[in-house]
């Protein structure tokens, strides 16, 4: 499970590795991590939540809010060698995490520690997703000047950044913050309306990965997969295409439920057909993740094991994590 991922001493202690004597990638941490906020009893929240969180906010640069992947060149064991990666995207790095602060915070009841992290938080939540809106509402993937070489608006990034500030405009509504409650939850409406008018095609009855792209792809990464994330991070404004996302990729990429597509489990798709109902699908799925898991441990990354504990939260009745 994700806490077993835990560093545990050196410069980046708290922090998570993707995967066993794997680089400490945030937004796949901030992903692995979310589900395990409501399991948690307070004490351990402190535990494996908070510590992440200020490392987190620690590791940013304070020009830009952005942050570094960590890679461990001889593993976990020998952190004090390090060596920085460029994060691969800007908005969904900042959307899950704002996700993840949000929900610690509401879970938690610290709001001392809110108190001393908001105006930190804002910054990220500015700077990533206010400052990179584009004027279709769609959120560039980076900032300036990274900007320059790609400022497409994915799919994917753009229902995580719609999770993220609709879940930090809960929290600063309920601390009476109103007037900035009101800009994010604007810009995360402004998200919905932009997936809507500028990344589906309601010809094809599916989604775009981008838009820097023309027709839907069949290619199961991102063609097929990137049609659940609205469904997965409950854009309540699209609930209309939520099936035809799901059922372009079921007629384009059957079988996924095996594994039969791509090495990597994504586990993401399980817990939508949980959501969806489709149990049967979601349990073949965590079948054959277990098999994975047992097979080849590195392809059961912190973010898969994430979507993996949703899914089975759902299964068992419980509410989507």
């Amino acid at each position: 499970m994700p806490k077993a991922l835990r560093i545990l001493s050196g410069p980046y202690a708290g922090g998570y590795e993707l995967a066993p004597n794997g680089r400490l990638n945030w937004y796949f941490a901030n992903l692995g991590l979310l589900p395990l906020v409501p399991m948690l009893s307070a004490a351990d929240l402190q535990t494996y939540i908070l510590p992440y969180l200020n490392l987190y906010l620690a590791s940013t640069d304070p020009a830009t809010s952005t942050i570094a992947d960590i890679e461990f060149p001889y593993g976990r064991a020998n952190t004090s060698v390090v060596k920085k990666v460029l994060a691969d995207s800007d908005d969904a790095y900042a959307s899950t995490f704002l996700s993840l602060a949000s929900r610690y915070v509401a879970a938690s009841g610290n709001w001392s520690w809110w108190e001393a992290r908001k105006a930190a938080l804002k910054n990220i939540a500015y700077r990533n997703l206010a400052l990179t809106a584009k004027p279709s509402g769609l959120t560039a993937v980076f900032q300036a000047p990274r900007s320059q070489t790609n400022a497409s608006g994915y799919l994917m990034d753009n229902c995580e950044g719609y999770r993220g500030l609709r879940d930090f405009a809960a929290v600063l509504r309920s601390r009476s913050e109103l007037s900035e409650a009101n800009y994010y939850d604007l810009l995360a409406t402004n998200t919905a309306d932009g997936i809507a008018r500028h990344l589906f095609k309601g010809s094809a009855q599916a989604f775009l990965a981008s838009d820097a792209t023309l027709v839907p792809s069949t290619e199961f990464y991102p063609g097929t997969t990137c049609q659940v994330y609205p469904q997965a991070f409950g854009l309540r404004e699209l609930t209309t295409q939520f099936s035809a996302g799901w059922n372009y990729l079921n007629i384009h990429t059957p079988g996924w439920e095996t594994g039969r597509h791509d090495p990597f489990p994504w586990a993401i798709l399980g817990y939508v057909a949980a959501l969806r109902g489709q149990s049967s699908l979601a349990r073949t799925q965590l079948v054959a993740i277990d098999k994975t898991f047992a097979a080849n441990r590195s392809l059961v990354t912190i973010n898969e094991l994430g979507f993996y504990l949703r899914t089975r939260s759902v299964l068992n009745g419980g509410t989507a994590p």
